[in-house]
C-alpha cells in the first residue's frame, strides 16, 4: 500500500508503517461532526464620487475548510493526530474528502460515471485557459451512448478536480455553478452536441488544463494543508479527546 496522503476518515484507512488505502487492513478515521467550508476570493471595492462601484480581485482563491469531531476515544484519535503530526504543519500537504462532495447528487449522471473509463472522469473539450470560468466536455461513456438530459447531467453545487498528464501540480478543486446542454442554453450560447455539456465554475481555471485533460467527478480530493504545525486536543474525565482542524488548499 503506498504511503497515506489522505486524512483518514471512515473511508480511509492508516496501518501501523503509515500506509493508507481504502480497501486495505488499517483504522479508519473518525466521521466528521461539523464541516466549515469557506470561498476565500480576496476583492478590493472602490465606491466614487458619484457612487460607481469599481471591483476586483486581488487576490487567488483558495477554499478553506474547518472540521469538528465529536468526542472520541484514543483508538479513533490516534489515527488522525499521528496522521497529522507526519505531515509537520504547512511543509506536507494531503488530500481530504468531504463527505457532502463524496458523491453526486444526480443518480443518472452516477451510472454514466460509472461506465467511464477511466473510471468518474470525463476529457475537457479542446484546451482551457487559465482564467477561463467555462469549459466543455463531452462525454462518451465506456459502453453505450449519451444523451445529455435533466436527468443525467452532474448539478450545479458539485465539485471537481482535474487531473492533467501534462500538469500533475495542477490540484485545483473548482464548484460547478450552472451546466448547459443541447436544448437547455443561456441566450447567446454556443450550441452543443447531443453528447456535450458547458460546465461554468467557480474560482475561474487557474491553469491551463491540456487538451483532453481529464474532470474528476466522484469523491474529489482536495488537497491542503495545516497552516500551522501547532496541534492540541482535550481530554476529559471520560478519556474522550476533544479536537478540530483548520486546513486551507495548497495550490
Amino acid at each position: 500500500m503506498a504511503l497515506a496522503n489522505r486524512l483518514p476518515d471512515p473511508y480511509y484507512k492508516l496501518d501501523t508503517s503509515g500506509a493508507g488505502s481504502e480497501t486495505g487492513s488499517g483504522d479508519a478515521g473518525p466521521g466528521f461532526a461539523n464541516v466549515k467550508l469557506t470561498s476565500d476570493q480576496k476583492m478590493a471595492v472602490t465606491r466614487t464620487n458619484s457612487q460607481r462601484v469599481i471591483a476586483r480581485a486581488i487576490a487567488g482563491h483558495k477554499w478553506n475548510i474547518d472540521i469538528g469531531y465529536h468526542p472520541m476515544t484514543r483508538s479513533e484519535f490516534d489515527p488522525v493526530y499521528t496522521f497529522l503530526l507526519q505531515q509537520r504543519g504547512p511543509l506536507t500537504p494531503f488530500f481530504v474528502s468531504l463527505p457532502q462532495y463524496r458523491t453526486v447528487k444526480n443518480s443518472g449522471w452516477q451510472t454514466i460515471l460509472n461506465s467511464s473509463s477511466p473510471s468518474y472522469t470525463f476529457p475537457v473539450t479542446g484546451s482551457v485557459a487559465a482564467g477561463a470560468t467555462q469549459l466543455t466536455i463531452t462525454v462518451t461513456p465506456s459502453s453505450g451512448s449519451y444523451t445529455a438530459a435533466s436527468t443525467n447531467i452532474p448539478k450545479p453545487g458539485e465539485l471537481f478536480t482535474v487531473n492533467d498528464s501534462n500538469n500533475s501540480n495542477h490540484t485545483k478543486a473548482y464548484m460547478i455553478t450552472m451546466v448547459e446542454r443541447n436544448g437547455d442554453l443561456q441566450a447567446g450560447s454556443a450550441a452543443l452536441n447531443a453528447n456535450q455539456l458547458r460546465l461554468t465554475v467557480n474560482p475561474p481555471i487557474t491553469k491551463l488544463i491540456s487538451a483532453n485533460g481529464l474532470l474528476v467527478f466522484k469523491e474529489p480530493l482536495i488537497k491542503t494543508i495545516a497552516p500551522t504545525a501547532v496541534r492540541e486536543y482535550s481530554l476529559n474525565t471520560e478519556n474522550l479527546y476533544s479536537f478540530s482542524l483548520k486546513l486551507e488548499e495548497y495550490l
